[in-house]
């Protein structure tokens, strides 16, 4: 999951510009639908699954790590959920993980798309495991 970061926003927008604003809605409807498919197969899925996140993690690249049952992150871990910086909500599963992490810290990446460290993200639980990034390769 390295450098996985706003890919949603990206292709929606992207997408919207090649069509001329002519069917931002269909085409948005069917990335996202892709999207929250994907997350809850990976929810489901009947093995652990394991994301090795070892850089940037946000909007999109959170949604598809925080399903899986272990999450393993590295210093480089930058987190955050920045769609609210562009007027849009905490979409890919935001709804249902951000109220799980303790006190009121959900609310609070939520409303204001506040970065996080790999220290940030064990203690609100996203990281299930830590590791050193030179060792992810071993």
């Amino acid at each position: 999951m390295d450098e996985r970061a706003g890919g949603d926003v990206r292709a929606v927008a992207a997408s919207t510009l090649e069509s001329r604003g002519a069917e931002p809605e269909r085409l948005s409807r069917e990335f996202f639908r892709a999207e929250y498919a994907l997350n809850h197969r990976i929810h489901h899925f009947g093995k652990p699954y394991i994301s090795l996140v070892d850089g940037i993690c946000m909007g999109g690249g959170l949604g598809l790590s925080i399903h899986g049952a272990y999450r393993v992150v590295t210093e480089k871990l930058v987190l955050a959920m920045p769609e609210t910086g562009i007027g849009l909500f905490p979409d890919v599963g935001g709804g249902w993980f951000l109220p799980r992490f303790p006190g009121e810290s959900g609310t609070y990446l939520g409303l204001t798309g506040a970065r996080c460290s790999a220290a940030d993200a064990m203690w609100l639980g996203y990281g299930t495991h830590h590791v050193e990034s030179a060792r992810l390769d071993s």
